[in-house]
């Protein structure tokens, strides 16, 4: 591969890009190399979204509630996957240089779920999906607790606010998943080390608007589904899931791509090490989080605090609410607990799909009892909504991997990610 850079232009269009030798692997866009697995994903997402017309038609009030639990997984798994982006310019690493890429597209998803936010909008002034929307717009109740209630929801809730609220957010996310995938395809042409402080420079901004941002969506849109139940540390409960849930789908893809012969020699076992202990770390800090909450709300044993818990003790729904801490944290907790199984592409997989997969587990946990209350309903809907929209964020991932290099190419830091050894004995 040729060593020359880019710098200038011929007749108003850049030169191809070219790449640094001695690469241990091909890492030039895939361009249809992946076409086999875009045209799956394309089917999935057009048969699950016309099972999601169709259930908007039969069952409106399900079809909501089951769109806003696929939709909260697809956009918390985008949302950690900035946070990634924006935590490795952030620490300045070396080692992670190769991952970065994958992030990167893996939060192009940010984009299209801006849009696709539009029907939970829709199913919120609607009241099929919101019960504070028919509150606050209702008539003053006469006295007690209700009108106190009345009055702060009324001005919290006010619709200016609410919206102006959820654009503020949807436009921090795109801003900086934009901003940050421009910088980094942009060095990929141009080089050099002022664009890798551009990044450093506005990374940190972005993670602690990440932080409030999702920590506040996640009290509007999710929490607000019992609307006189609140929690403060809901938000970070949140987002943990988001980043522990980006993390795993960032190792499969990156499995994936090594299995169809891509970046085996870029992003080798000692990065998935590196991974796996965080991915660790992160279902440790969850069951921390969750805990928390939990005890906290137990001990101070509040009736606007523990209505949350009670609901999700009823029918089915306690069976669920008991498998859900050793489904989470103790079957995934031993999977990552062996140094073995940190280097191994197989266990990675599986407890990278696990992750996943119980990732949505807890986010149906906490949509569909507010629809369900007395016991468990699963819905075919609750299947069709989940693989849409973790369907578009795929192929937005793919989108990236099909049209730019496979890593940073001209990241001043490459040289510390190829060849990288895990210090771990």
């Amino acid at each position: 591969m040729s060593s020359a850079s880019i710098n200038n232009e011929t007749h108003g269009e850049p030169h191809p890009l070219t790449y640094p030798a001695g690469l241990p692997d091909r890492v030039a866009p895939v361009g249809d190399a992946l076409g086999r697995a875009a045209r799956v994903l394309g089917a999935a997402v057009l048969v699950s979204g016309a099972a999601l017309a169709v259930g908007w038609r039969l069952d409106p009030k399900q079809f909501y509630h089951s769109y806003l639990f696929g939709y909260v997984f697809a956009l918390d798994i985008a949302l950690g996957a900035l946070f990634w982006t924006m935590i490795h310019h952030v620490a300045d690493a070396g080692w992670s240089v190769g991952l970065r890429r994958v992030f990167e597209n893996i939060s192009r998803a940010i984009l299209p779920l801006t849009v696709l936010f539009l029907p939970v909008l829709v199913g919120t002034f609607t009241g099929e999906l919101h019960a504070w929307y028919s509150f606050v717009h209702g008539q003053e109740p006469p006295e007690g607790h209700l009108k106190h209630l009345w009055h702060v929801k009324h001005t919290y809730f006010a619709t200016p606010f609410f919206l102006a609220r959820l654009a503020l957010y949807f436009a921090v996310w795109v801003g900086y998943s934009v901003a940050m995938r421009r910088w980094s395809t942009k060095q990929d042409a141009v080089g050099g080390v002022a664009l890798t402080r551009t990044m450093q420079w506005w990374a940190p901004s972005g993670v602690a608007l990440l932080g409030l941002t999702s920590s506040f969506f996640a009290f509007d849109v999710l929490m607000s589904l019992q609307y006189s139940w609140f929690s403060t540390i809901y938000g970070v409960y949140f987002w943990a899931g988001g980043i522990r849930g980006s993390l795993a789908t960032g190792v499969l893809l990156v499995l994936a791509l090594r299995a169809a012969g891509f970046l085996r020699n870029t992003i080798t076992v000692e990065h998935l090490h590196d991974v796996a202990k965080i991915m660790f770390g992160f279902t440790v800090f969850w069951t921390y989080i969750a805990f928390s909450q939990y005890f906290l709300i137990w001990y101070g044993n509040v009736p606007e605090e523990t209505q949350f818990y009670l609901l999700r003790r009823n029918g089915g729904w306690y069976t669920l609410s008991m498998l859900l801490p050793i489904l989470y944290f103790v079957v995934p907790f031993f999977m990552l607990l062996p140094r073995a199984h940190k280097r191994s592409p197989f266990w990675l997989a599986v407890a990278s799909a696990w992750i996943l997969v119980m990732h949505a587990y807890d986010l149906y946990w906490q949509v569909m009892p507010v629809l369900h209350q007395d016991t468990v309903h699963f819905h075919w809907l609750d299947v069709a909504a989940p693989v849409c929209m973790f369907g578009v964020l795929l192929l937005s991932a793919v989108w990236g991997f099909a049209r730019l290099p496979l890593i940073p190419i001209r990241d001043a830091r490459l040289n510390e990610t190829i060849g990288y050894e895990n210090e771990t004995p």
